[in-house]
């Protein structure tokens, strides 16, 4: 049995969008035909993206967060006014101008509409949506209360896009000063050193060997400027591709986990997550188990995920949560550990995460000033040693030749 999705007109002759479970296309055909929709066109859900989208969906769009936490928060605001869910898709799917995201609401609407429920039409496009955000409908739809559930979602993804900029700002003087360094070297030898080395090769006279290191590096990097560019595209590909990967997202975690100052920021990101996560879904009405699954997913820390992961099969077992996750005091601090066996007592396990989440976060502002206060002086000083050594390596051998000929 395989997925189609189909595009149809309805008695009143309106475009309609939705799926259908069938052996053949034929069966999907039976299908409208029953329910008096006229048939535009039908396809397997293979047959398209991976994220199971609507035909025509461009390559080159994607859904980022600021699209799904405004998406959350209007969805929020038009069901808390009363509207249905299908009316609130409606004014969405007409505000919304980037396409995919509108072909996806129609999409979900038109599952609606044939009686499938909110989380599921938006889990047919879990690759395009965070794990939390369908958590939490399907959480909503369960407990009756979908529109404080998306109210709560809007404001965890609104802090979650908060501590992403505070990060980003933190490493960006940074980054600019590495680049600004690489290039500068870069030209230097591409194109000044490779003058200067006709003129030291002619007058005969021996070479430091740090001159020499650097006219051999120039004349690799000069040699062909087409080997130049690819190399640079494989250095972006690097680091913009191979990051989003499994490997290259632990690679990447591996290396940055061994910075001093950075491991400690690493840490205090992936515990603001996990209980700003967690405390939410709880919350929302999962389960336990549930919610520690998702926040596993979330966390975006695979030692964390790990273990989270972990202490799930022991809750399974009836081990308490704070004694599952306080098997590993180096991920969890001591302080939460100890606030979960409260909220474990008290039955107010959603608010006291809460409260921890949004204290901790100041852990993090800290810890980002540091790392600024450390990268900041290291790669000036950095930059300074590249110059130093490049302006060493020219001046000596104009000295020599100078008292070559004096």
């Amino acid at each position: 049995m395989s997925t189609y999705i189909y595009e149809a007109y309805n008695k009143e002759n309106e475009v309609i969008h939705g799926q259908y479970e069938g052996n053949s296309e034929d069966e999907v055909m039976n299908y409208l035909t029953k329910r008096y929709l006229t048939p535009i066109s039908i396809k397997p859900i293979s047959g398209l993206s991976q994220d199971g989208g609507m035909l025509s969906m461009s390559l080159f769009e994607s859904i980022g967060s600021v699209d799904i936490m405004f998406l959350v928060r209007n969805l929020a605001t038009t069901i808390k006014a009363g509207l249905s869910i299908v009316e609130s898709l409606d004014i969405l799917i007409e505000d919304t101008n980037k396409k995919m995201l509108k072909k996806i609401l129609q999409s979900v609407q038109a599952m609606i509409k044939n009686g499938q429920s909110l989380s599921a039409g938006f889990g047919t496009y879990s690759n395009s949506f965070p794990p939390i955000f369908l958590g939490m409908i399907k959480a909503g739809e369960m407990s009756g209360q979908l529109d404080k559930t998306l109210v709560e979602l809007a404001s965890y993804l609104s802090k979650e896009y908060a501590l992403r900029g505070k990060v980003k700002s933190a490493l960006a003087y940074p980054i600019i000063l590495l680049v600004a360094s690489v290039s500068m070297v870069a030209l230097m030898l591409i194109f000044v050193l490779p003058r200067l080395a006709k003129a030291f090769l002619t007058s005969g006279v021996k070479l430091p060997w740090i001159t020499q290191f650097l006219m051999n590096l120039s004349a690799i990097m000069s040699w062909s400027y087409i080997l130049d560019f690819v190399i640079l595209l494989v250095i972006a590909w690097f680091f913009l591709y191979f990051r989003t990967t499994k490997t290259g997202k632990k690679f990447f975690f591996t290396v940055i986990s061994h910075t001093p100052v950075a491991k400690g920021l690493i840490k205090s990101i992936a515990v603001v997550r996990f209980s700003r996560t967690f405390g939410n879904l709880i919350g929302g009405g999962l389960s336990v188990v549930d919610a520690l699954e998702l926040s596993a997913q979330s966390v975006g820390n695979h030692i964390y995920s790990a273990a989270i992961n972990s202490a799930v099969e022991e809750i399974r077992n009836g081990i308490p949560i704070s004694e599952s996750l306080g098997k590993y005091p180096k991920l969890f601090p001591r302080l939460l550990i100890s606030l979960i066996t409260v909220g474990e007592r008290t039955g107010s396990l959603h608010e006291i995460l809460g409260t921890f989440s949004d204290f901790y976060e100041e852990e993090v502002d800290n810890r980002l000033k540091d790392l600024s206060a450390f990268l900041e002086p290291v790669l000036l000083l950095l930059m300074g040693l590249m110059v130093a050594a490049i302006a060493v390596a020219i001046i000596i051998p104009i000295y020599q030749l100078v008292g070559h000929f004096v």
